[in-house]
């Protein structure tokens, strides 16, 4: 029992040691692409986990799956005076976690320097980092469908169902956690912490389109590349080959609002319902209208204590949504006449216009400022949503001559349109400018009470400057096979001024040596208005015992709660000026920063690294083809 103590101690007071480290240099001095390039691989190689290592009570040791790069679970503490404790808190306290999302990113990003030639892959490790990620294929499904989880699974009662180990282990720990131990975390501005053995039930993920897709993209990408060895492309065509299997699989489980059936697939999230109504009621509700959701299971087929989706309700979230596409977009560009007959079908053809234009919404009514909360359920950068778009932009701009259907030429020119302008205005207009003149960008991580400990800038600068570049570029091969970015023609000078001005603070000296820290994804309950209070007309428990939902006290593990269909517009407002659960509405953003709550988010310096040296890769070429011109 004490070595127990000794290790929620440990996980709590010792990380905090490690603040030393934020007593960097100030350093203005710019470094070249090589040399800032050269410091981020360092950098990056030491966030990967090059050795297995088991979960260890005492001498305190967390799960590190071998192969994978470090993401950890952070609390967003705060107190309402945002103290430099708390900042120690947020960059320092976390718990390390083992999915397979952080180092699929981390891969794609090495593969964009590989083909712009400035690294050259360790193929050994890269090898590592796949025989990782493969573990993670949902073993429920046939082999060879590339339906993936977040989280290792483990096998019971005939069902494999998600796992992630060292969260499991402190959830148990703190079942025998004293309450004074217990107390500290909640002084610390964690609170979620003291209680995570009560809500150990929200680990039951099911396999989700964010995890599986990303994966998909990563593959074909591989199975094209040049820089990559044969054996790697066989292990993961050898896991990942029934891919009509998967999108049978999103089909069966796309947001449906106008099925007549019994099935929950026309059922929605609140809070997603909140975000998109307007959107849904301007809908032709004859219409066979279809979204991709977030997870690849329903409500009627979860699985008590093993497969749970969280709030017991599917949502849709703009960047899921992204990444979606960007699965899709690379089957259907690499794909013969005949496999895309197969499996680019009429509804799957509908499932894929209506998920673009849902995305396109997103970005031509600015919900990024108005809700991006909800709108982006899991993401609360919304820096990641721009460059998640942005990259599908690029690969089909930089293949429009390859697309095989006049479909997918639309959604092209579509999220094309709005990207490069929209979305361009809204990145032009987050900009910030330090006392140099060079141009950045900020979330919200470390800034409340008046004051910023910048603690997210690194990111958001590294993010929003991708997500700029892949909107105004496009991808050609010379004949040699290396890849080189060119400015569309029609780029505003705006734009590249930005750009140029935002690489400018990228290559200074201590761009990448204080904060590193990113909100790259979180759970989906991480504000006040993401606590499921909003209207509902779906109001049981799972065993089926109907609640008053205006009175009841909302249960996330128990209540199946949320909108069937498509309410009208009227009545909905009406609906929003009553109570639910007891609390009224919250009708606007509240922000993601409050001193009454504090939520955990996954943060990786490596996804920072990785995307830094993407985007060093990209810029260099840009400036080799302007040179050469």
């Amino acid at each position: 029992m004490k070595q127990i103590q000794y290790f929620c101690i440990f996980v709590a007071l010792l990380s905090l040691c490690n603040a030393s480290s934020f007593l960097f240099t100030n350093n203005s001095q710019s470094l070249s692409y090589e040399q800032q390039f050269n410091e981020l691989s360092k950098k990056l190689e030491g966030q990967r986990y090059s050795q297995q290592k088991d979960f260890k009570y005492f001498p305190p040791q967390f799960f590190e799956k071998k192969g994978l790069y470090s993401s950890g679970i952070h609390g967003n503490a705060m107190n309402v005076n945002n103290t430099f404790f708390y900042h120690l808190v947020r960059e320092y306290v976390g718990c390390p976690d083992s999915n397979m999302f952080v180092t699929n990113f981390v891969l794609s990003a090495l593969l964009d320097c590989a083909e712009l030639g400035t690294i050259e892959i360790d193929q050994d490790m890269f090898e590592e980092s796949i025989d990782a990620i493969l573990e993670f294929r949902d073993k429920n499904q046939q082999e060879g469908i590339p339906s993936y989880s977040f989280w290792l699974q483990n096998y019971k009662n005939g069902t494999w169902y998600s796992y992630p180990e060292n969260l499991q282990k402190v959830a148990q720990m703190i079942t025998f956690m004293p309450d004074w131990v217990k107390n500290i975390f909640i002084k610390m501005g964690l609170p979620f912490v003291a209680i995570a053995d009560k809500i150990a039930d929200a680990f039951h993920l099911p396999p989700d389109t964010d995890d599986s897709s990303v994966n998909i993209a990563l593959g074909i990408r591989i199975m094209n590349s040049p820089f990559i060895r044969q054996s790697i492309k066989d292990k993961w065509i050898k896991s990942n080959h029934n891919v009509q299997g998967y999108y049978q699989l999103l089909k069966k489980y796309s947001y449906k609002p106008f099925d007549t059936s019994n099935s929950s697939v026309n059922t929605l999230d609140s809070r997603t319902y909140f975000a998109f109504h307007n959107y849904l009621s301007s809908l032709n509700q004859t219409y066979n209208f279809s979204v991709f959701t977030t997870w690849i299971r329903s409500t009627d087929d979860q699985i008590p204590q093993m497969i749970e989706i969280p709030g017991n309700v599917n949502n849709f979230d703009c960047s899921v949504i992204s990444n979606t596409l960007f699965g899709l977009h690379h089957v259907l560009l690499n794909s013969n006449q005949s496999e895309i007959n197969q499996i680019f079908d009429k509804e799957l053809q509908g499932l894929y216009l209506n998920s673009t234009n849902t995305i396109l919404y997103a970005i031509n009514s600015y919900i990024s400022k108005t809700h991006p909360d909800i709108a982006f359920l899991y993401y609360p950068s919304v820096y990641d949503f721009y460059w998640f778009v942005a990259r599908n932009v690029h690969l089909l701009n930089s293949n429009y001559d390859k697309i095989p259907n006049q479909l997918i030429k639309v959604v092209a020119d579509s999220l094309n349109k709005s990207m490069k302008n929209q979305g361009t205005i809204y990145l032009l207009n987050s900009t910030l400018e330090d006392k140099n003149g060079n141009i950045y960008w900020q979330e919200f991580l470390g800034i409340y009470a008046n004051k910023t400990y910048k603690e997210d800038v690194t990111f958001s600068t590294v993010m929003a400057l991708n997500a700029l570049i892949d909107t105004w570029t496009i991808s050609k091969t010379d004949e040699q096979g290396k890849v080189k970015r060119i400015f569309d023609s029609q780029t505003p000078q705006n734009v590249t001024a930005t750009i140029q001005k935002g690489m400018q603070a990228i290559l200074k000296k201590n761009a990448f040596s204080k904060s590193n820290q990113n909100a790259f994804f979180s759970g989906s309950f991480k504000s006040l208005n993401t606590l499921s209070i909003y209207p509902v007309n779906v109001n049981h428990y799972l065993n089926g015992t109907e609640f008053d939902p205006h009175t009841e006290v909302l249960d996330l593990f128990h209540q199946v709660a949320g909108v069937r269909g498509v309410i009208n517009k009227e009545e909905y407002s009406e609906m929003l000026k009553q109570k639910w659960f007891n609390q009224t509405v919250i009708q606007y953003f509240v922000g993601y920063n409050s001193q009454y709550i504090s939520y955990p988010y996954w943060s990786s310096p490596a996804i920072t690294f990785s995307m830094g040296m993407s985007l060093i890769s990209k810029y260099q070429s840009i400036e080799n083809i302007q040179q050469q011109d």
